[in-house]
């Protein structure tokens, strides 16, 4: 059976239905939820497949406190699955660039990860010190190298465009992203929320996001003694 990663919210898993292997996907987003969502999904992956995640951060984005308050809220061992994630982080445009033609797909080979994230991928290229030709070309080269071992090593892969209030997105680079990788999606603030739209496709949602750190009734719903049950632990 086809290996499908799914975020868990309801919303999202119904315009996306569900992130493939072999196939990258990027997350446009105007909102610093995308952050809060690859953080989910590096969770979801470790708890569905049990093997590893590569996660390369060019946006300072990675936080290993809210992967570990993730894991011990589904009651994982947050110390061994956090020893499962390979975190590379890039602090300038050269340093990213070197990280995805070089550690990614060595990297890859050697521990065949389920899920591959790379966070905010056009920040350090919008550097002023980087000029705009050589900039687009280090991110094509990038882009090209991210489709290669995503589907040699038939992983999963998610990337984010750019941090939101960090920087302001260059049209020509996300042009160029929207149009390398497999699957497209862009995620806005509106007034109720977040709408997420997949062009490609034509579909479209919104919803209003849940912090990851609140809890919500369906944590309560069909986990643990059936579909629509709430699980009420016995009396000490």
């Amino acid at each position: 059976m086809e290996r499908v990663l799914n975020t868990s919210i309801a919303s999202i898993d119904d315009i996306i239905r569900g992130l493939r292997p072999s196939t990258v996907t990027l997350l446009d987003s105007d909102t610093r939820y995308a952050s809060e969502l690859l953080h989910i999904l590096c969770v979801q992956a470790l708890a569905e497949f049990d093997e590893e995640v590569i996660w390369i951060d060019g946006g300072n984005a990675v936080d290993p406190y809210v992967i570990s308050a993730l894991c011990k809220r589904r009651g994982l061992d947050s110390h061994e699955l956090l020893s499962m994630v390979n975190v590379a982080r890039a602090f300038t445009a050269y340093q990213l660039a070197s990280l995805i033609d070089g550690f990614l797909g060595k990297e890859a080979r050697e521990s065949a990860p389920s899920t591959i994230i790379i966070s905010s991928i056009s920040d350090m290229f919008m550097d002023k010190d980087v000029r705009r030709s050589e900039a687009h070309q280090l991110l094509r080269g990038c882009a090209k190298e991210i489709g290669k071992v995503t589907r040699e090593s038939e992983a999963i892969t998610v990337v984010t465009s750019h941090t939101p209030g960090r920087v302001t997105p260059d049209p020509r680079m996300m042009t160029l992203l929207s149009d390398a990788f497999d699957v497209y999606v862009q995620m806005r603030c509106v007034r109720d929320g977040i709408a997420v739209r997949m062009p490609r496709e034509a579909r479209s949602t919104s919803f209003t996001p849940v912090p990851w750190n609140q809890t919500v009734l369906n944590d309560f719903t069909g986990r643990f003694h059936g579909e629509d049950c709430a699980h009420i632990p016995p009396r000490a």
